[in-house]
């Protein structure tokens, strides 16, 4: 009961990393701003082709000059939570698959749990029947395979979904580390390997009502082998205890 008392006050800040995906975020932020005045939403647009303008007052934005993938996201917002004393990051998805209302439940594991990182594991999964479809489901169970192997089963069994909560410990000890363009999969493995405790609640991922994926062939052949490379520099690296 103590630990879901203190999540009450804790400073939460919410990103939400877009590539060209707008049409859900005023009822996304909206929506956040409604959980409390203790989450705090931060846009990040990550070089969208035409900009996204966001018609909020005072509300925490940034514009990349070109798109540099969610690894650079995501330590933009690790990065602005350390300068202003966050307790909590969340991550959001803009194109509207994950539900707000979902965002406490992740708060509320850490405080219950102990955990130090709470993924969003999806109980559904919507796939094209197409090429890309099923390149992206054998990357997915290429990377779940290898996570679990490397971090001894203690890896999240949904290592690709981008729906978390990040406690103070996790944003410090991971924002030293060099995430690539979908680091969903090195945020993960590299928490476990750093001796950081995950857990997971079960989501319902909704369909996507904007944009598309940017997870392209070519780009999934760039994700293979940067992960790769990252799994292989993991097994040399000694785990931090």
């Amino acid at each position: 009961m103590e630990n879901l008392k203190n999540t009450i006050n804790q400073k939460i800040l919410v990103f939400i990393p877009s590539y060209g995906d707008a049409v859900e975020l005023p009822n996304l932020i909206h929506s956040i701003r409604k959980l409390g005045n203790n989450y705090v939403p931060l846009f990040i647009d990550d070089g969208s082709i035409i900009p996204i303008t966001i018609k909020f007052d005072k509300i925490l934005s940034v514009r990349l000059p070109e798109n540099f993938g969610l690894g650079v996201c995501t330590h933009i917002a690790f990065d602005y939570a350390l300068r202003h004393n966050y307790d909590v990051v969340v991550r959001i998805d803009s194109d509207g698959q994950h539900q707000v209302e979902d965002i406490p439940k992740l708060i509320q594991e850490l405080g219950l749990s102990g955990a130090n990182l709470v993924v969003g594991e999806r109980i559904n999964h919507y796939k094209s029947k197409n090429l890309s479809g099923y390149t992206r489901g054998v990357l997915k169970f290429y990377f779940n395979l290898v996570a679990r192997a490397l971090t001894k089963g203690t890896a999240p069994k949904d290592v690709n979904s981008g729906f978390f909560a990040a406690d103070h410990k996790t944003i410090v000890t991971l924002s030293n580390r060099c995430f690539e363009r979908f680091p969903e999969p090195e945020i993960y493995i590299s928490a476990c390997r750093s001796g950081l405790k995950l857990s997971s609640i079960m989501i319902k991922q909704k369909p996507r009502t904007d944009g598309k994926t940017t997870l392209s062939l070519i780009s999934a052949m760039r994700m293979f082998f940067g992960f790769n490379v990252f799994a292989f520099n993991e097994l040399l690296r000694r785990k931090k205890l």
